[in-house]
């Protein structure tokens, strides 16, 4: 194989650590394992299946723009799931801590985005707006693959799917032909400017009817130690730990059952910029606080049958059950003689999913199905005084104190071939969300603002048209217009301080809604491999937090319009059978309308000041960033090495809370900066499997724009693999 698919680890690595990779979460779908397609030249075409809701597609022809990362080797030098994103075109990966990353997807980031484990959603309605740490309670040792979907979603993937769509993949079970197997396998990784160790062990037990995996992860981390000017930054570190489990069961013919458990823990996570121990690097003002800290539990329980081959209206199909509980605890300690607080929220989801797919009667094939969760909320606080000793109760904690949050939804999406060569694949989706605000205040810290029972419904319909068509032999042509659409959830509805920002709540905000415009080429021919794509996102009432007041963080939310665009643009070459190199190009540009204070003259009078729409970039817009990779792996031999580069340019067009920020972004922007990395690795025998990595190799001091913490120096990285 060679360029792009190489670019995106499609190429076998023949390491036994890779092949033993059977990880405890559940089952995609039956068509996942579906074996990749032949092409003209003999090479193995890979697939995807986020784009079908579970249904497997060949990557090279489908009409989204897609990546597929293979993570048996990311796993040995990645420190977190959202970090393996880094370096993909309009990708970046915001870091408010150490233990909280975010990606932006194509400009967008927290509650725009969907993530989903093996297919089931994440996503809920007490996610917050900008970069959060939910994505952070992934466990990315115990996965097989991730695949992202860029550009809005919503036909399969529902609200939020807006910038795009990341899915967390495991293998597929590991049934045997006769007789019983047992196989299992260790990761140790240790990272000197990390200070931190993770651990993972993972086994499977399989015959021809029954099959159980099962995955566990140990993380520890210390303080991050900065480039050369920064060094040690305090107050960084935290533990975490992760456990999947599978239990599979063949019911016949091509049909399967599921059962699986999945929980992460993440302990004392710091959120040092809020604090005294935040950075004065490049003019950052650190916090006031003297420490913040959070803690998350997230448990996801699921069942899921799913077959194929089976004819008629139903011939493949997928449903799921599953609750999926989160648990979030946030405690801080204010200024000296201030005292601190703590808030929580438990929120449960019960979910239930029915996809199917059929031949159509017009020759092609049809995907519907139908969707329906119901989230129940409930959050608290306390406070307590300088001594942590505990005070009077508050009303609410970051959200309402009791709420109900309903989605119903059916899609159609139909997949035909038409007689100009052009594959087609409209879609339409209805969608039904209801708010039950059951008590919820407008100040967490006064139980005289209790508001009103009050319940809201947001209906929408969208739709979504992909086309494709292969241009030449191995060339092929894809676009689309695609809608998102996006509720209100419960954090707009009812949050209050819970971050950064002090906001109150607003019952009034109405559905956000978007239309992304996407032409792409990718292709492959004489060692060259290619994947292009210019898009611009139409943005409506997208819901807006600007300063209430020039340098303070109190804020109000408003719906604007505006627009993001971009182009992405990756190329890979195979010089020979064992030296490659790819690079990846990606630039966005935005404006979305905002409120600039202006107490005098202001045209929209709100809370007794007057602001004047304006119309300034995104938080966080992306800057232009290239990654360069070159790869030697020598034929026949058992060790490889790697060489990177990641150039990232000045980030200074600032959008009005982005200005605000002075803790996260210094005054004239984040800087630019550009990081050189060398990898290696070998194999001892069959089963052991050694690398190293020098990250920053310069040790620069550099920060992703929006974070809270600068990036990790010069970094050694060794891990060790061994399976059994």
């Amino acid at each position: 194989m060679s360029g792009l698919e190489t670019l995106f680890a499609f190429k076998p690595v023949a390491t036994a650590t890779g092949t033993l990779a059977l990880l405890g979460t559940l089952i995609l779908s039956p068509t996942a394992s579906s074996q990749p397609e032949g092409n003209s030249t003999g090479e193995l075409t890979p697939m995807i299946v986020t784009a079908r809701g579970g249904f497997a597609e060949a990557w090279q022809s489908s009409p989204w723009s897609t990546s597929r990362m293979e993570l048996a080797e990311l796993r040995h030098r990645v420190r977190s799931m959202s970090e393996a994103l880094t370096g993909l075109p309009s990708v970046m990966v915001q870091k408010t801590a150490l233990g909280q990353s975010s990606p932006y997807l194509r400009g967008l980031t927290g509650y725009h985005n969907v993530l989903l484990v093996d297919g089931i959603r994440i996503n809920h309605s007490a996610m917050r707006s900008g970069p959060n740490q939910y994505w952070s309670t992934v466990e990315l040792l115990g996965s097989e693959r991730l695949e992202v979907i860029r550009g809005p979603h919503g036909i399969i993937h529902g609200a939020d799917a807006i910038g795009g769509v990341v899915n967390v993949l495991s293998g597929q079970p590991g049934f045997t032909k006769t007789g019983m197997a047992r196989k299992g396998d260790f990761l140790g990784r240790l990272s000197s400017a990390e200070r931190s160790w993770s651990a993972l062990v993972n086994g499977t037990v399989s015959n021809p009817r029954w099959a159980a995996d099962f995955s566990h992860a140990e993380r520890s981390f210390g303080d991050l130690e900065g480039g050369k000017e920064v060094g040690k930054q305090v107050n960084t570190g935290y533990d975490s730990r992760g456990t999947n489990f599978r239990l599979s069961r063949k019911l016949g013919g091509d049909a399967r059952m599921t059962l699986g458990v999945q929980r992460v823990l993440m302990n004392q996570v710091p959120r040092t910029h809020k604090t005294v121990d935040g950075l004065t690097w490049r003019g950052l003002s650190p916090g006031t606080e003297l420490w913040r800290r959070l803690d998350q539990e997230r448990s996801l329980f699921y069942g899921r049958v799913s077959w194929e081959d089976l004819g008629g209206w139903a011939d493949t199909g997928i449903v799921t059950l599953s609750m999926h509980r989160h648990g979030q605890e946030r405690a801080r300690m204010k200024a000296l003689t201030q005292g601190g607080d703590v808030q929580h929220f438990d929120l449960d989801d019960l979910g239930i999913s029915a996809r199917l797919e059929a031949d159509d009667p017009w020759g092609g094939r049809i995907s519907y199905g139908m969707e329906w969760h119901r989230e129940s909320l409930s959050s608290g606080g306390y406070e307590f005084d300088d001594d942590q000793i505990r005070g009077i109760d508050l009303a609410q904690g970051p959200l309402a104190a009791d709420a109900q949050y309903d989605r119903f939804a059916l899609y159609l999406n139909d997949r035909r071939e038409s007689a100009s060569g052009w594959t087609l694949q409209p879609g339409i989706r209805f969608s039904r969300v209801r708010a039950e605000l059951d008590r919820y205040y407008l100040k967490n810290s006064d139980a005289s603002t209790l508001q009103a029972h009050e319940a809201k419904t947001y209906d929408e319909w969208i739709g979504s048209l992909r086309a494709s068509r292969e241009i030449e032999e191995g060339k092929f042509l894809f676009a689309g217009v695609s809608q998102g659409f996006r509720p209100p959830s419960l954090y707009d509805l009812t949050s209050t301080d819970e971050t950064s920002a002090v906001e109150k709540p607003d019952t009034s905000l109405n559905p956000e809604n978007f239309l992304q415009a996407e032409v792409g080429l990718r292709g492959q021919a004489d060692g060259w491999s290619w994947s292009m794509s210019a898009y611009r996102t139409w943005i409506e009432d997208m819901i807006i937090r600007s300063p209430i007041e020039s340098g303070q963080s109190a804020v109000l939310k408003a719906n604007g319009d505006g627009f993001i665009q971009g182009l992405e643009v990756e190329i890979g070459y195979d010089w020979s059978l064992s030296w490659r190199s790819e690079i990846r190009l990606s630039w966005m540009d935005g404006e979305v309308d905002q409120m600039l204070d202006d107490n005098a003259t202001g045209p929209v009078a709100i809370g007794g000041r007057n602001y004047t729409p304006v119309g300034r970039a995104p938080d966080r817009l992306m800057p232009s960033q290239a990654e360069f990779l070159t790869r030697y792996a020598p034929e026949g031999l058992s060790w490889w090495a790697e060489f990177s580069l990641l150039a990232v340019g000045k980030a200074d067009d600032l959008s009005l809370k982005d200005e605000t920020d002075k803790s996260r972004i210094p005054e004239e922007g984040t800087p630019s900066y550009a990081i050189i990395g060398l990898r290696g690795g070998r194999d001892f025998g069959e089963r052991t499997t050694l690398t190293l990595a020098v990250e920053n190799l310069g040790d620069a001091d550099f920060r992703v724009h929006g974070s809270g913490v600068n990036g990790p120096g010069r970094n050694f990285i060794f891990s060790l693999s061994h399976s059994f």
